[in-house]
């Protein structure tokens, strides 16, 4: 594992007041995970920046997924970033896309350059390498995915990704991404947040759906948000916007309460893991 300067991702907010952390960019390798044969490995090593809310640590740890678009101007993950840490935990964006050479993959077509699963491989990448990395916890390592990402995080939660290094990751939480396969379902405490009206991906139906097949083999939650579309819980969408023929628009109700579904389902099972 690389740590390299925070230069060539001007993007995220490095904050250097006192008693503060500087953010850093991590750089570690992208390999296969055993019995985890479509998710494919990045051709050049993973990358992501990590942001802790202080200097004392080791701090517990939230990888953040960005969507289909990828990190974009990185506002919205921004937000996400400052939120975490507030909450008391170090935030890492994770890039899934520029080691692959990606831009996007919102429209269908291009939808198998980058699935989910091979995302979901990352995600334990990524985790195992902030395991080693200095100022973090590694026994408390959870993931918040948005969208593409989201899925990704429900993935996370299946057997493959579960068992490739048990306990690794604590919990996962996932914004409007759907949830599928129950039959593949590993345990891993899992928060699914979207909105009814969402029609991208249906991850509503999906979710609920998944909720009562695995009822009873982990701790899952479903939230749906009546009336609510994608995009909920990001403060930039306050006016509707609509991408590739899909509404997204924030819901300061629905962000809130998502927030603090949020912060406790992290706090049970990241921060007072044993």
């Amino acid at each position: 594992m690389k740590l390299r300067g925070l230069a060539a991702l001007g993007w995220l907010l490095a904050v250097a007041g006192p008693g503060a952390a500087v953010a850093q960019r991590i750089e570690m390798a992208s390999t296969a995970i055993a019995d985890a044969r479509f998710a494919r490995p990045a051709p050049e090593p993973l990358t992501g920046v990590l942001s802790l809310p202080g200097t004392a640590g080791p701090y517990p740890v939230i990888i953040l997924l960005h969507g289909c678009n990828g990190l974009g101007n990185g506002s919205a993950m921004n937000h996400w970033v400052e939120r975490v840490k507030g909450w008391g935990y170090g935030a890492f964006v994770l890039d899934s896309f520029t080691p692959r050479h990606v831009r996007n993959v919102c429209a269908p077509a291009d939808q198998p350059k980058v699935t989910v699963v091979d995302r979901a491989g990352d995600v334990v990448n990524a985790a195992w390498a902030l395991s080693q990395t200095a100022g973090v916890d590694g026994r408390r390592i959870g993931v918040i995915g948005f969208s593409h990402g989201g899925g990704t995080a429900a993935v996370v939660a299946r057997r493959p990704f579960v068992q490739a290094h048990p306990g690794l990751v604590r919990a996962a939480v996932d914004y409007y991404g759907g949830c599928r396969v129950p039959e593949l379902y590993g345990g891993l405490p899992l928060l699914a947040l979207n909105g009814t009206s969402d029609d991208w991906g249906n991850p509503a139906s999906t979710c609920a759906a998944f909720a009562l097949a695995v009822a009873g083999r982990g701790a899952i939650e479903n939230h749906s948000y009546d009336g609510v579309v994608h995009g909920f819980d990001n403060p930039d969408l306050v006016r509707m916007r609509v991408a590739f023929g899909h509404r997204l628009q924030f819901d300061a109700v629905a962000a809130a309460d998502s927030y603090e579904r949020t912060r406790a389902f992290l706090d049970r099972f990241v921060r007072d893991a044993r």
